[in-house]
């Protein structure tokens, strides 16, 4: 039985909006994701980086309130949504609650070394940690995961600063050769030399601190949205 539909989306695309009653749950299949919060004046930070196996929207399905943060894709790919009734229904109907409370809690447990991150660690730190999340969320199949879809002034805002904050970072490790600068983005050329600039990659989304739930267990079939 088929219960959810295979959705496609473009880069920047925003696929659930904070403050919205948004009716669906999506499990992202392919392309990387970020969650954004914002406040009223416009500015934002990324609270997290999801990937392929990673459900979103699963809160607002199980306490009935408004999404407290948008996710918008990073580059294009490929979700399964489900309505949120049919969500409960199913983790209800599999018995999946025990696996579905236990990634919500994994998530929950990577709020407070973010937190201390972004109070404490320096601008290069900060980056080098959100630039190694996005590289582990891409999953295995990703054509290019060492290749992040995004520019300086989305990086920099990204960790709630602005560009002139992360432009001599960038510049420095473009020097080095650990990165060289793409059309809307950045390449990191060398992952190991990055993270080995004396920074520990540790990000809030490591995959070995937290599973990520298959369509399997989440007992959604796909259909293709025309």
């Amino acid at each position: 039985m088929r219960h959810g539909t295979s959705v496609h989306h473009g880069a920047k695309d925003r696929l659930l909006r904070q403050g919205e009653n948004g009716g669906w749950v999506l499990l992202s299949l392919f392309g990387r994701l970020k969650v954004v919060y914002a406040e009223p004046d416009g500015a934002e930070i990324v609270l997290a980086i999801r990937g392929p196996g990673d459900v979103v929207g699963e809160l607002s399905a199980q306490d009935g309130l408004p999404h407290a943060a948008t996710v918008q894709a990073i580059e294009r790919g490929m979700t399964c949504r489900l309505p949120k009734r049919r969500f409960v229904e199913l983790v209800r109907g599999l018995r999946l609650g025990p696996q579905l409370d236990g990634y919500i809690m994994g998530k929950l447990r990577e709020s407070a070394p973010h937190a201390w991150q972004l109070a404490h660690r320096t601008t290069a730190s900060r980056l080098i940690s959100l630039i190694t999340t996005i590289i582990d969320a891409a999953g295995p199949d990703h054509p290019s995961p060492t290749t992040v879809a995004m520019s300086q002034d989305e990086l920099a805002a990204a960790l709630g600063l602005v560009r002139s904050a992360v432009t001599p970072v960038l510049r420095e490790w473009k020097a080095a050769g650990l990165v060289r600068t793409i059309r809307g983005g950045l390449e990191v050329v060398n992952v190991p030399a990055l993270i080995g600039t004396g920074v520990s990659s540790y990000g809030q989304n490591r995959t070995a601190a937290r599973g990520r739930l298959s369509s399997r267990q989440a007992g959604m079939g796909m259909e293709e949205d025309q």
